[in-house]
């Protein structure tokens, strides 16, 4: 599935998913039947259905609106075709970044990126899993093969798109997350015959020595000490000769990053991105020094390789 990358197609899709205007198409109906089915203005939603059918999500012919293959393929069950999901995700970006005004004043996030009710986590799950689709055989390739035992954990990994990967590369994978994270992907994971520990991190890296620690876009997560004392625990985790990997958006590599802090300011209560030097840094001080930094996602994304001393 294509990338939605122009916002105003983002807001108006996400308008449509919020007050169900895309599911009521899936049934058919003109213009006047899905406005009053919805208790939406006619007038809007006719300007909206011109809008979608111009972007290929609507056809309507003979005044009757349906779905275009596009969308039905979106509205799917396919776990792996979530870009409606990215799509909300992406408009509650948007909406952080107009708040930025305020948090300049105040320092304090609009809004939690990854909490909400049970729907909202469900569909930023959806949205990790697709965005992570679009790397993991590259992050799966660089890593290489199991080392040792072939013991990997997996920090902050509930979504799966990873531990999948790389338990079908032969690692025996485990992942660590939150418990409301493995409560919503818990289940994949068991089936994918994926351990699981629920934990904080924050507090130390369990069931060590591993052959490998993988911190899947984590780091960013946190301010700098944390995150340098996480990354050190993930070091120390390691066996000696054991993989040290850590996959993020790095300040002066990615395209994006500088404006990825600016997502962290607004969703997060101290998240930041951080440079290679910062990296090359920590990981140096768990004796794991960064010996490879590895592009997994064109400018995008980077795996930074360190093996245990």
């Amino acid at each position: 599935m294509t990338q939605v990358d122009d916002w105003r197609e983002i807001l108006v899709l996400a308008a449509a998913l919020d007050t169900g205007l895309l599911d009521r198409a899936a049934a058919g109906g003109t213009v006047d039947q899905l406005a009053a089915d919805l208790g939406l203005d006619a007038r809007a939603v006719r300007v909206t259905v011109t809008a979608l059918a111009d972007r290929g999500w609507v056809r309507e012919d003979a005044g009757v609106v349906t779905l275009a293959p596009r969308a039905r393929r979106a509205l799917g069950p396919d776990p792996g075709d979530a870009v409606l999901a990215e799509v909300r995700l992406a408009a509650r970006e948007m909406a952080a970044y107009a708040q930025l005004a305020q948090t300049l004043r105040t320092g304090r996030p609009s809004h939690d990126v990854s909490a909400g009710d049970d729907a909202t986590r469900r569909r930023f799950l959806e949205a990790m899993r697709a965005i992570a689709a679009r790397r993991v055989t590259a992050t799966v390739r660089a890593l290489g093969p199991p080392v040792g035992t072939g013991r990997l954990l997996d920090v902050g990994g509930g979504p799966g798109t990873y531990a999948l990967a790389f338990a079908t590369a032969g690692w025996a994978v485990t992942v660590v997350d939150l418990p409301e994270s493995l409560a919503l992907g818990g289940d994949d994971l068991a089936a994918w015959g994926v351990a699981q520990i629920a934990a904080d991190v924050t507090g130390g890296i369990p069931g060590g020595p591993w052959d490998a620690v993988y911190l899947g876009n984590v780091v960013h997560l946190f301010a700098p000490p944390v995150a340098a004392d996480l990354v050190y625990a993930a070091g120390r985790a390691v066996r000696p000769g054991g993989r040290l990997a850590i996959q993020e958006v790095v300040l002066g590599r990615s395209a994006p990053a500088a404006l990825f802090g600016i997502t962290m300011l607004t969703g997060t209560e101290a998240g930041e991105v951080y440079d290679e030097a910062a990296y090359a840094a920590w990981m140096a001080a768990a004796d794991c020094a960064l010996e490879e930094t590895v592009a997994v996602d064109r400018d995008r994304h980077h795996l930074l390789l360190g093996t245990r001393r």
